[in-house]
């Protein structure tokens, strides 16, 4: 008859070899993502609920001074807006350009197909800073771009394209692509062709067998790219710093004028705080409306 105290280190020892290799694997990336991650962002927090050196009256205390401040400043509203809508246009742009890619990954030849995933991986690899360079001389007004369109008898006078909300666009799309074409891609992969074969013959066109069925089963891969993308853009702040201007200054600039330029930590930090609920809270809203209407899980 065996005793209770060897069942338990039984129990134990079986659990320690079930999990003990997943947690040993995993623990400097949990250990990383507390200390570089977690305690920074919960050090902001606390700094949000307190008073900042230009508040005036009594400073005892948690405060929801800065939220409140947030909230009824009206330049923080329409950075806001100026920020949501230049994501979801980011967004919008991104699917468009990144699915027709995917799909002629699925369908092309091995030599297509790893010169298209070699540029995708080099784009995704290159520096930042580089890339809104590269846009800064091709959308200047004596850049090849006005060039061409002068060329071509388009327009007659170089074209003003920089700094704007599009030329913030076209520099995020650039940065969001390859995180919209892999998840797309990997989706697609994992699509049954049979099913596509049989809605073929059954009398569906190309077009009504992929939108009934193809594109309903890569939702998951839609989710994942463009709750990537979304969250990059709505935290920009490399891109629009440099191809945007004051007057299209994004949030994420916005909490830096506080942080870095102001000294204002407590309001910079109640930006930030702002910032990354109101961006969990619209992905979770479209995760949960993506869930009733293709009722997929994602």
């Amino acid at each position: 008859m065996s005793r209770p105290g060897a069942r338990m280190r039984t129990i134990g020892g079986s659990a320690w070899h079930r999990y003990g290799p997943g947690l040993l694997m995993i623990g400097p990336l949990l250990l990383f993502l507390l200390v570089f991650y977690v305690v920074p962002f919960g050090n902001m927090v606390a700094e949000s609920f307190s008073y900042s050196s230009g508040d005036t009256g009594a400073r005892t205390g948690l405060t929801f001074h800065q939220y409140v401040k947030t909230f009824e400043s009206g330049r923080v509203s329409r950075v806001l807006m100026r920020t949501f809508r230049i994501s979801l246009i980011t967004v919008a742009v991104t699917l468009v350009l990144s699915y027709p890619i995917a799909l002629l990954l699925l369908r092309s030849g091995r030599v297509l197909r790893t010169g298209i995933l070699l540029v995708t991986f080099v784009s995704l690899a290159s520096s930042l800073i580089v890339r809104n360079y590269g846009w800064v001389v091709v959308l200047a007004d004596g850049g090849p771009l006005n060039g061409l369109l002068i060329g071509l008898g388009i327009v007659d006078a170089p074209l003003r394209m920089m700094p704007s909300e599009g030329a913030i666009v076209v520099g995020l799309v650039h940065f969001s692509m390859p995180f919209m074409i892999l998840p797309i891609y990997g989706a697609l992969l994992r699509v049954p062709q049979s099913l596509r074969e049989a809605s073929l013959s059954l009398g569906a066109g190309e077009w009504r067998s992929f939108f009934r069925i193809v594109f309903p089963l890569t939702m998951p891969g839609i989710f994942g790219g463009t709750m990537l993308t979304f969250a990059a853009s709505m935290s920009a702040f490399v891109t629009p710093l440099m191809l945007g201007s004051p007057s299209t200054a994004m949030i994420s600039q916005l909490a830096a004028e506080q942080l870095l330029v102001q000294l204002n930590f407590a309001w910079g930090s109640a930006i930030i705080v702002v910032l990354t609920v109101l961006t969990f809270l619209l992905v979770t809203v479209y995760a949960v409306a993506l869930k009733r209407m293709f009722r997929v899980d994602v």
